[in-house]
């Protein structure tokens, strides 16, 4: 009986042993089981090939006028005619305002007057003087009278100066009581109204010339030579997605900005009138890209644009004029992390330089958030 008894305990203690030490019911072994077991993320791949390309340089375009000038009035004095509303064309020449002048014109009658006194005093002056000349070699009088008559003389001679210099000067200002438009274009940022004081220390308005447009670049360093005097530049503004507009390059500044270590590169567009727009279709103040295609590229592996991700870390190791992006590359059902340096773009692929291959195939949704070595399910490839 207690044979039987022991018999039945030893059975259970060896049975508790073997479930422990069993391959099939480690704990650990269940866990990386069931961590096997759980889904990838999913993502969509793309395979990296090849294609010809064109590098082309892309920058904000910011429209402005090709000329733009401020109208001053010279007179202190009211407006008496300016009929121009923003808007407005006006031609090189065309009357913009009438300033009154009434002031001015009485300083020039009262110059005049002052005139008519100094020179009955010169006449008197030069008689005096005459006389004193004769007196003096008859030695009637001293050398100091006769130098003191001649003062006289040359100071009326040099207060008359002065007071046609002071009328030429007045009636000049008073010849700009007239203002006309100095260059065709459309009046802008009307700051005054007829009935108003103008000032010589505020514009009355601007003139703008739009038949023409520029929009300046701020070209990075390393893209500085790769641009030349006449290049043509295709403009995308956001006013017209569907369209695009040809310019050419028309100046390149000689210097860089010292704090943004940019050169500024001018783009000329004409700006012909659109009927259908009610006037010319582009504006200043237009906001856009320009594209400068600088080189052509052939069978050059290219990676997709929304597969690139840029950090904090990336950002710091790059140097200047280097792009430096992270990828992340499936092989088999894990997703590995690349460091990728690109070259030419165009439009929304990337020349690799280094990172990626041909055949590889790179996450393009789903790579925010992965993980280098994480589990991932493709659930679209292209």
């Amino acid at each position: 009986m207690n044979l039987s008894r022991n018999a039945g305990s030893l059975l259970l203690v060896l049975a508790s042993l073997v479930a422990q030490f069993s391959p099939g019911c480690s704990p650990g072994q269940g866990a990386e089981a069931k961590k096997a077991e759980e889904p990838g993320k999913p993502v969509r791949v793309e395979l990296v090939g090849r294609i010809n390309m064109d590098e082309v340089l892309t920058y904000v375009a910011d429209l402005v006028p090709y000329t733009e000038v401020k109208v001053y009035s010279p007179v202190p004095d009211r407006i008496l005619y300016f009929p121009w509303k923003n808007g407005d064309e006006i031609k090189a020449g065309q009357q913009v305002a009438l300033i009154r002048k009434e002031g001015l014109d009485k300083g020039l009658e009262q110059i005049a007057a002052q005139l008519e006194v100094i020179d009955v005093q010169i006449q008197n002056l030069k008689s005096d003087l005459d006389r004193s000349k004769g007196l003096l070699k008859a030695g009637a009088i001293t050398q100091a009278v006769y130098d003191r008559t001649e003062a006289q003389y040359l100071a009326a001679l040099g207060q008359k100066r002065s007071l046609e210099a002071g009328r030429g000067q007045l009636a000049a200002t008073a010849s700009n009581a007239i203002l006309t438009a100095p260059i065709t274009g459309v009046v802008a940022n009307k700051m005054l109204e007829q009935g108003d004081i103008a000032s010589p220390q505020f514009p009355l308005c601007r003139i703008m010339a739009i038949d023409r447009l520029k929009a300046n670049l701020r070209l990075i360093e390393t893209d500085v030579h790769k641009v030349r005097l006449g290049q043509e530049v295709v403009l995308r503004m956001d006013c017209c997605p569907d369209r695009t507009f040809t310019g050419k390059i028309t100046r390149i500044y000689p210097y860089l900005e010292r704090e943004t270590r940019t050169n500024t590169v001018e783009v000329t567009v004409d700006n012909p009138v659109d009927d259908k727009a009610g006037g010319r279709l582009l504006k200043p103040g237009m906001y856009g890209t320009a594209e400068i295609t600088v080189s052509r590229r052939d069978n050059v592996v290219a990676v997709p644009e929304p597969a690139l991700l840029l950090d904090n870390e990336l950002l710091e190791k790059q140097k200047s004029g280097e792009r430096l992006r992270r990828a992340f590359v499936v092989e088999g059902n894990t997703a590995r992390a690349r460091l990728v340096r690109l070259g030419a773009r165009n439009g929304t692929r990337y020349e690799v330089l280094e990172g990626l291959a041909e055949g590889e195939r790179v996450v393009v949704r789903g790579q925010h958030q992965l993980k280098d070595g994480q589990k991932v399910e493709i659930v679209e490839a292209r």
